[in-house]
């Protein structure tokens, strides 16, 4: 990991120089909470928090867990406070998007149910007629779709790569760039990881090839 591929083009974020972050104040139920999802002891986690590598996978993934508490906690104030009235009308797919994943690009509308007025008024006096059924073209995605926290996913994303000897760069906490050695031909197979947001419950791991990059 000292390879210089890892170290270009790092967004500046990875490595805080706030003088009131302490990295000494450990939260004891996102560590156990990475033991439990990377099946690791206390004390690797802790190590790696301490060792200052910001692409040290247990690290990422203890300050993923961190993240998406403080996200979820704030969104809950937020809408707590606001205390909209009944029967207001509120786009909640703000609740669902955690800091960092992007809407995918071909995002699914929600199902619309077909109304009457978009029917032609002359096919309610043609009884002979048959209606025509209005059928919703599927859309296709390539990639891996779930409807796990985004948190669980990328932990699972750190494991097959680690397990299958991939190195990575960190882009932002939920867009990897990796690569793997061909050990029969000594080249790289490079690929970039993107974590997109489909629709409300649903997030699809996007692959892309940038070998040609």
């Amino acid at each position: 990991r000292e390879h210089e591929w890892f170290k270009e083009e790092l967004p500046s974020y990875l490595f805080p120089e706030d003088p009131s972050y302490d990295a000494t104040v450990i939260d004891d139920d996102a560590v156990r909470e990475v033991c439990e999802k990377f099946e690791c002891t206390e004390s690797e986690v802790l190590n790696s928090l301490y060792s200052g590598d910001p692409q040290e996978q247990l690290a990422v993934a203890y300050h993923l867990v961190i993240d998406n508490r403080r996200i979820m906690n704030q969104a809950s104030e937020f809408y707590l406070a606001s205390s909209p009235p009944t029967g207001s009308f509120m786009d909640d797919s703000a609740l669902h998007i955690p800091l960092g994943v992007k809407p995918h690009p071909e995002r699914m509308p929600p199902l619309v149910a077909d109304s009457p007025k978009a029917r032609c008024p002359l096919d309610a006096l043609n009884t002979t007629k048959p209606k025509p059924l209005t059928v919703k073209k599927a859309k296709w995605h390539l990639g891996i779709r779930s409807q796990s926290k985004p948190y669980d996913i990328m932990a699972e994303v750190y494991r097959a790569m680690k397990q299958l000897d991939f190195e990575w760069k960190v882009v932002n906490a939920y867009h990897l760039r990796v690569r793997r050695k061909n050990p029969v031909t000594g080249n790289y197979v490079k690929m970039s990881l993107q974590l997109y947001q489909v629709d409300n419950r649903s997030y699809l791991l996007d692959f892309k090839s940038i070998d040609g990059e």
